[in-house]
């Protein structure tokens, strides 16, 4: 079905000719500066980074000392301009691509490599990597970023990814907000009414005890979307959502649950398990950013995703953007099937 979806438009030969001229002042500037050094770039979809390597007794130090003359060279201001040590005689440089287009789906699946494991790819790395969620391994995903960052995109790109490879899984999206995700409600189960969401979530404990007893492990995938507006209707679900946070996958449930805050108590109890993978969006402090994560991230925060997984591995993703024109065909291929 990946032929259903859009085609990518991207083009990357005006990164790779800023890269060429840019890297062309690089070496004339440390020329200048009496440094005899050898610089080397690669060019990526976001970012460029520049390798510069050097054999004489210059050091670290007297690379610092020309972050002015560097940022210059590179196009870039001064307070943007990072020079990571990669040894005595080697540092590298990470700068922001000027030319940047959305990610798409297609683009992203062509390139996706399905084994064993029921995972979807949530997008790529800066190094054009892909990066994937694994439901077996890291069992349940949470999400925070303020609103209109990209929380619903990310969900729509999952939910994507389930439908197009995985027709053996039920998804059961609960939307408070009502607008989102009906396109699909002809192939997934979409709950709109706040008060039938609360019963279904406490339902869903029900389901898990049953399937315990029962040995049912047909997967299921449950979007929560908002969950914040829904515990301040009634935050004992709290306790239900951890317990199947905690439990769930031990018979195929698994859980993706997104906020746009974690500074509520209510919130705080979900969205403080260490033992599940999480996904921060822009937020409004760079404390709430690092607390959701429990590490310290020193980059600039953007419309990107920081993802960390449960091996404490923290990697930015670019997601792609999912269009209402490519949701409408997947859906009515499937129903058709």
């Amino acid at each position: 079905m990946i032929n259903l979806l859009n085609n990518p438009t991207f083009n990357n030969e005006r990164n790779i000719l800023n890269a060429d001229l840019f890297v062309n002042n690089l070496k004339n500037t440390l020329t200048a500066f009496k440094f005899n050094t050898k610089v080397t770039y690669e060019v990526y979809r976001q970012v460029t980074i520049y390798h510069i390597t050097w054999t004489d007794d210059k050091n670290y130090e007297d690379i610092l000392k020309l972050n002015k003359e560097i940022a210059l060279s590179l196009g870039i201001p001064k307070e943007e301009l990072v020079i990571k040590k990669i040894s005595d005689n080697e540092v590298e440089i990470k700068v922001q691509n000027m030319k940047k287009e959305s990610l798409t789906l297609k683009e992203l699946l062509s390139d996706f490599k399905k084994d064993n494991n029921f995972k979807v790819a949530l997008g790529l790395d800066e190094r054009d990597n892909i990066i994937t969620f694994d439901f077996d391994k890291d069992k349940s995903l949470l999400v925070t970023g303020v609103s209109g960052i990209g929380k619903t995109n990310l969900f729509r790109n999952i939910i994507m990814n389930i439908l197009i490879n995985y027709h053996d899984t039920k998804i059961l999206v609960l939307d408070s907000q009502g607008i989102n995700y009906n396109d699909f409600n002809s192939v997934c189960e979409v709950v709109n009414d706040e008060k039938e969401i609360i019963n279904t979530i406490k339902s869903l404990r029900k389901e898990f005890e049953n399937r315990v007893k029962t040995g049912n492990k047909e997967r299921l995938v449950v979007f929560i979307d908002e969950i914040y507006e829904i515990l301040e209707i009634d935050n004992s679900i709290d306790e239900d959502i951890n317990y199947l946070l905690e439990l769930g996958s031990m018979t195929n449930i698994h859980l993706i649950v997104s906020t746009d805050t974690i500074t509520t108590k209510d919130i705080s109890r979900i969205f403080d398990n260490d033992n599940i993978s999480k996904l921060s969006f822009y937020q409004t402090s760079r404390e709430e950013y690092n607390m959701f994560l429990d590490t310290v991230v020193k980059e600039s925060l953007n419309n990107d995703g920081i993802y960390l997984n449960t091996k404490k591995e923290v990697t930015r993703i670019i997601i792609p953007l999912i269009k209402d024109d490519e949701i409408s065909r997947i859906v009515a291929e499937l129903k058709e099937k």
